[in-house]
């Protein structure tokens, strides 16, 4: 049902635009990452085929068909062709001529004819891993083509015209268009995977996102030190005055703050510290949450608890969890406080709120 009721909530755009924003850097290196490997794949491949590589031999045929056989024309096609390779007439009379030493079969799978353009002008292909093979069965098929062009009333002969020899199997290596398709693949698994992490809810942005998620009014926030300049801007200012009358709030009407996180109390810590390096008015009252230490101060009236909860971390289900804990054995939260924010993801978000209501 909780499920249900955020998403009646609806996803908030500028949220998730700020997000996209602040991950392209990382989605560009999951590009390039997908780029390498899909390069390197196929790369892979084509070594593979190398050792593989079969022997090709391509031998061009003139099919001149008798006066007055226009309609065969029409039935000598591609799929003709084959089914007409395979008969007694062509390959029935190329075995007899390549004797006890080949199979019928694997020499059927070794051919292939085709029709290019005009059905005048037959391809005979053989493929296989031996060259002197090849060699013999293509001369084979070639008088027996000859032969069958002499029998057959459709034509008045079938001649070679072209052989272009015995080749080795060119392997096409698709650098760039598997690099290209393994960037796209990669960065798409990234975008996905951004998206669905934020729709799920489990990460928090924003002070409304724990309101809107917990239940519980959240103070302010703190910025994180590395991105921090030497002149606070106006939001930066704004919020650090809202964190501290929210506090202040706190001591006024309790002696005991007991800051919270789910992190083993390294976010309790880091908020503590911020509290102090501050000079907030009685920073004394602020303690790290210990569960089994403080378990026995739930319920009196001069304690209560701060949840303190990291930005852009998954964080939600284990705050929860605490945050049920707390409850169960009577303890109150009173509030929680959004840590480590991103400047420049804030900077996003109020720039394309501007003209909006934020949820901030």
């Amino acid at each position: 049902m909780e499920e249900i009721e955020l998403m009646q909530q609806g996803v908030d755009s500028r949220a998730m635009f700020a997000t996209f924003i602040i991950k392209l850097p990382k989605l560009f290196i999951l590009a390039v990452a997908g780029a390498i490997l899909g390069s390197g794949l196929n790369l892979f491949v084509v070594l593979v085929k190398l050792q593989n590589r079969c022997y090709v031999s391509e031998t061009e045929y003139y099919v001149a068909f008798d006066k007055g056989q226009d309609d065969a024309r029409h039935w000598y096609n591609d799929f003709t062709w084959n089914d007409v390779l395979a008969t007694d007439g062509i390959l029935g009379r190329a075995m007899e001529l390549l004797g006890d030493g080949y199979e019928r079969s694997q020499v059927s799978e070794m051919l292939k004819a085709d029709i290019l353009s005009d059905v005048r002008y037959l391809t005979i292909t053989v493929k296989g891993q031996d060259a002197a093979q090849v060699e013999e069965i293509k001369d084979a098929i070639g008088t027996a083509l000859n032969e069958f062009g002499v029998a057959k009333e459709e034509f008045s002969s079938i001649e070679k015209i072209e052989d272009q020899g015995i080749v080795q199997e060119e392997i096409p290596y698709f650098a760039w268009r598997a690099a290209f398709l393994g960037a796209v693949i990669a960065a798409g698994i990234g975008i996905f995977v951004t998206a669905f992490c934020f729709c799920m809810g489990s990460v928090f942005y924003t002070k409304g996102d724990i309101m809107l998620r917990l239940g519980i009014p959240a103070y302010g926030m703190t910025f994180r030190e590395g991105h921090r300049n030497k002149g606070s801007s106006t939001m930066e200012q704004g919020q650090a005055k809202k964190l501290e009358a929210g506090l202040k709030r706190l001591t006024e009407k309790y002696s005991r703050i007991l800051l919270m996180d789910a992190s083993d109390g390294q976010e309790a810590a880091l908020l503590q510290q911020e509290i102090l390096d501050r000079g907030l008015p009685d920073a004394s009252y602020f303690q790290i949450y210990d569960a089994e230490k403080d378990i026995k101060l739930f319920g009196q009236e001069n304690t209560v608890v701060v949840a303190v909860i990291p930005f852009g971390k998954s964080y939600r289900e284990r705050i929860a969890d605490e945050i049920d804990y707390v409850r169960l054995h009577g303890g109150r939260v009173a509030a929680a406080v959004l840590t480590g924010a991103d400047r420049t993801w804030m900077r996003i978000y109020y720039a394309h709120a501007v003209h909006t209501p934020m949820r901030m």
